[in-house]
């Protein structure tokens, strides 16, 4: 019986003894599990590639913020973006302007678009969804709707596009810079 009682009161100073370590530990390096906060919004480069009729390439910038919280992450920001695209030895460049949304896996984003081939040009708008990575990486799928006259054959209604948005907080969310509260 001493034998037993000398094996819990042991087991018991050291699981007392792992306790008070792990606070510590806690408490040294101030690490909030259940923290939710915006990153600093920061400039990040946004590139992508898709396929409407012909395919193109998508270079810009995003103004960029991610959302931590214990569950998942999200991400939001306006961008300024240029589609690039070839068809018939001819090269088409689209500046565009919109906003994306991700939450988890999904996302949304929107945006308009002044495609020209330095003779002509056509407006669209562009409301696209799909499966997002946290932000870091979008599959989406949009609809082209025209706002002007003239549309290109080669602009097709539907778009499909897989776009990085390059944020270096991604790597290191801890140790982001925070948005301030207000």
């Amino acid at each position: 019986m001493r034998i037993g009682n000398k094996v819990v009161r042991n087991l018991g100073a050291i699981l007392a003894l792992a306790l008070a370590s792990a606070a510590y530990a806690q408490d040294s390096v101030n690490v909030k599990p259940f923290e939710r906060y915006w990153t600093q919004p920061r400039l990040v480069p946004k590139m992508g590639i898709g396929l409407e009729e012909s395919a193109f390439a998508e270079v810009g910038v995003e103004y960029h913020k991610i959302y931590v919280h214990p569950l998942s992450l999200a991400s939001a920001g306006p961008y300024l973006t240029v589609d690039g695209i070839i068809h018939d030895e001819k090269l088409v460049i689209g500046p565009k302007l919109g906003y994306e949304v991700t939450a988890g896996l999904l996302g949304l984003a929107a945006d308009v678009t002044c495609y020209s081939n330095f003779g002509q040009q056509s407006f669209v708008f562009t409301p696209r969804a799909g499966l997002s990575i946290m932000g870091f990486v979008d599959l989406f799928y949009g609809i082209n709707l025209p706002l002007s006259d003239f549309q290109f054959s080669f602009i097709n209604k539907n778009r499909f596009s897989l776009v990085f948005n390059l944020n270096k907080d991604y790597f290191n969310l801890r140790g982001a810079p925070r948005k301030e509260k207000k």
